[in-house]
C-alpha cells in the first residue's frame, strides 16, 4: 500500500523505556512490515540533531525550546525486592527501615544514595548504603531480581517484573517522586508518517502502564 507507512525510525530512550519498549515493538513491526525501529538507549538525555533522532521518549520537564514535547503521562520510581531478599531479610515498614537492609544503587543522579519519598506527614529523605552501585539500570534490576538487594527503579522497567510475582512493590503508602513523560520531535513540521504510527503506540502504550498503576495493585503486588 502506497500510503503504508516505511522506513527507519530512531528512537531515543532511557535503558528502561528502551527495555519496556522491547517486547512491544515487534507487535508495531508486525503491523506494518515496511516500518523498521532503531532503538538509542542511554540514560543521560543527548542532542537529538547529533543523534540523528526522529523521536525521544523522556521523563522530566523538556528545557530545550527548540523541541516539540507531548506529555504523555506521568511515572514515578518504586522501592521493589525479590521473595528470596524478602524471605531472608523481611520488609522495611518506612523508609527510615531502608537504614537496616542491603540496598542496589542506580548510579544516575548526582547523590543517588539519597531516596526520596512523599509520605502522610511530609516529604522524606533517606540515605541508603550498599555495595553494590551500576550506572546502568538494568544491571540493578538484575541484581534485584536475583535476590541480592532492595532497589529503587522506574516503575516502567518493573511492570513485567511486578506482574509475573517475579518482584514486589514495598513502601506503597510512601510514593517516590513523580515525573511527567513527554515524547518529543526535533521539528514543527509535519511528521513522517513511520514517525506518526511510532508515536502514536508510544503514547497507547504510555496510557497502558499509567491505567495498570493507577489501578494499583491488585495487579502489582
Amino acid at each position: 500500500f502506497l500510503s503504508e507507512p516505511r522506513g527507519l525510525v530512531r528512537l531515543g530512550t532511557s535503558v528502561a523505556g528502551g527495555l519496556f519498549l522491547a517486547t512491544r515493538l515487534p507487535v508495531l513491526l508486525a503491523r506494518y512490515p515496511g516500518l523498521s525501529v532503531e532503538l538509542v538507549m542511554r540514560d543521560q538525555h543527548t542532542d537529538m540533531i547529533d543523534e540523528r533522532l526522529d523521536l525521544a521518549f523522556r521523563s522530566g520537564e523538556i528545557a530545550d525550546a527548540s523541541l516539540v514535547a507531548r506529555r504523555v503521562g506521568n511515572l514515578g520510581r518504586a522501592v521493589v525486592a525479590a521473595p528470596i531478599y524478602l524471605e531472608r531479610y523481611g520488609a522495611p515498614s518506612t523508609p527510615t527501615d531502608l537504614a537496616d537492609h542491603v540496598c542496589l544503587i542506580h548510579d544516575a543522579a548526582a547523590d543517588p544514595e539519597v531516596w526520596r519519598f512523599g509520605g502522610p506527614d511530609g516529604p522524606i529523605t533517606v540515605r541508603v548504603h550498599g555495595a553494590f552501585l551500576a550506572n546502568d539500570s538494568e544491571a540493578v534490576r538484575r541484581a534485584c531480581r536475583a535476590g541480592h538487594g532492595i532497589a529503587l527503579l522506574p516503575e516502567i522497567q518493573l511492570i513485567d517484573d511486578l506482574r509475573a510475582g517475579r518482584m514486589y512493590r514495598l513502601l506503597e503508602d510512601y510514593p517516590s517522586q513523580v515525573v511527567p513523560v513527554h515524547i518529543v520531535y526535533p521539528s514543527r513540521r509535519n511528521l513522517a508518517p513511520r514517525t506518526r504510527v511510532v508515536m502514536d503506540f508510544l503514547v497507547e502504550q504510555t496510557r497502558e502502564i499509567t491505567m495498570l498503576l493507577e489501578q494499583g495493585a491488585e495487579v502489582l503486588v
